[in-house]
């Protein structure tokens, strides 16, 4: 599988893009082909996400399409330019579920990035010894193709943590995963060493929500919204189940998820307050 192949969801959204400017203008994928000298069948894999396209090839199509919206044109040519980039994520593309690596390479590129976690240590701040206990705890049901790599893949993310132009990372934890015994004490003592340490040196925000909030918008489960990009980002929501992961990127679907989140914050503990607890909780073990 080529570097093209695995960037599908920049594909995806700049090939939506185009889409809509050729409707929008009442071209059929013949007129259209004719007007940017492309055939019809290389417009159909741009729109349809089976091929990428270079920024010059894009820069084109948008001038004869008449796109004069600089902020537009900008947001586009930039998910075309990231979108061939060979990254390390390259190595996984096989053993991984492709939306996971497609999740690795927005990070990547990501200007922020807000999380919540309800039922595990984000995957970002897992020690390698978590990461295995987690695996452990349910592989009867892991889609065992995908299991090569896995940890390694895992750990690999971690990376943009201390890359020299890091996101900025936020995450809301649910106060009953710091309670829960992941892998044994000696496990935990770590992984709570692992999370202090970070926050302390800045890499990331992290705040507890407390068991006192009760209910509360997040119940449904973890999320994370990504903005990828610094210039109108892209955003784009991750959610994870058993068996698929997958990406929202309607925006009044993801103006929900940001809404959920500011109440969230709102309902969380400050940084401050949140360390001391996770201190006081490791202490314990």
């Amino acid at each position: 599988m080529s570097s093209d192949e695995r960037l599908s969801y920049r594909r995806r959204k700049i090939g939506q893009a185009l889409r809509r400017y050729r409707e929008e203008r009442n071209l059929t994928q013949e007129a259209a082909g004719r007007l940017v000298e492309r055939s019809p069948a290389s417009l159909s894999a741009y729109e349809n996400g089976h091929r990428a396209i270079r920024p010059r090839d894009l820069r084109q199509i948008l001038d004869h399409y008449g796109v004069g919206d600089e902020g537009e044109r900008a947001r586009l040519l930039e998910l075309a330019v990231q979108g061939r980039k060979e990254g390390w994520w390259r190595d996984f593309h096989l053993s991984q579920e492709p939306v996971i690596v497609d999740v690795a390479s927005l990070e990547e590129d990501a200007s922020r990035i807000r999380s919540l976690e309800t039922m595990a240590i984000p995957g970002l701040l897992q020690t390698e010894s978590y990461t295995r206990a987690v695996f452990s705890s349910y592989s009867d049901v892991r889609d065992t193709k995908r299991d090569k790599d896995a940890l390694a893949f895992r750990m690999a993310r971690q990376r943009i943590l201390k890359s020299p132009s890091p996101p900025q990372v936020t995450w809301i934890l649910a106060e009953a995963v710091a309670h829960m015994l992941v892998g044994g004490a000696e496990v935990m003592k770590e992984q709570f060493r692992k999370i202090l340490m970070g926050a302390n040196a800045g890499r990331f925000e992290l705040r507890v929500l407390p068991f006192s909030a009760g209910a509360h918008p997040g119940m449904d489960g973890s999320f994370s919204i990504i903005d990828v990009g610094t210039e109108d980002p892209m955003k784009v929501v991750c959610v994870h189940s058993l068996t698929r992961s997958w990406l929202i990127d309607e925006p009044p679907r993801i103006d929900r998820y940001e809404w959920a989140y500011e109440e969230l914050s709102s309902l969380a503990l400050s940084k401050t307050d949140s360390q001391i607890l996770l201190k006081e909780i490791a202490s314990t073990l």
